[in-house]
């Protein structure tokens, strides 16, 4: 019995590896590798009122959206980002009608010159009490300032937002 028991943990790794393998033999060529992205700051209170990106790469950028009114950022946290290094990437989940809900990281991955940047919602429970107050809640993130020609954020809409940036 200890026998099947043990042979049915490795169960599922082993068809990972089928999967992994199976997937690997198609004919797609698309190469992605991790990237290091980290969070500066989340905040219930962005400013920003519909889900989007905002891609901060100068001074002059990083201070138009600390200076929005309504926002309720860690400002110190998000000016400590050295702009000659890194990039700024701001993602909001837009105006939401409770407190209770919050956007972090939840991977990265480039692909090229796209950064894919998976986000992880969280939502108050439908019976938890909240306070009826509209939020605008956010996640900064600084990443290495490459040429990054996209980014693009998933798990916030039904489909990806795209932000190029070379408009």
């Amino acid at each position: 019995m200890n026998v099947l028991k043990q042979r049915m943990r490795c169960l599922p790794v082993v068809l990972a590896g089928v999967v992994l393998a199976a997937c690997a033999s198609g004919g797609s060529s698309i190469s992605t590798t991790d990237v290091s992205v980290r969070q500066v700051t989340q905040s219930a209170q962005c400013g920003l009122t519909g889900p989007g990106i905002a891609y901060v790469q100068t001074e002059a950028e990083r201070e138009a959206l600390l200076d929005l009114n309504g926002q309720n950022m860690v400002t110190g946290a998000v000016r400590q980002v050295d702009l000659a290094r890194e990039s700024i990437v701001i993602v909001t989940l837009g105006q939401k009608p409770t407190a209770g809900y919050s956007v972090g990281l939840a991977e990265t991955r480039a692909d090229g010159d796209v950064l894919n940047l998976v986000m992880s919602v969280t939502e108050p429970p439908p019976d938890a009490m909240t306070a009826q107050v509209i939020t605008s809640p956010c996640v900064v993130l600084a990443l290495p300032a490459d040429g990054w020609q996209q980014v693009r954020v998933m798990g916030l809409t039904d489909q990806p937002l795209v932000k190029r940036l070379d408009e």
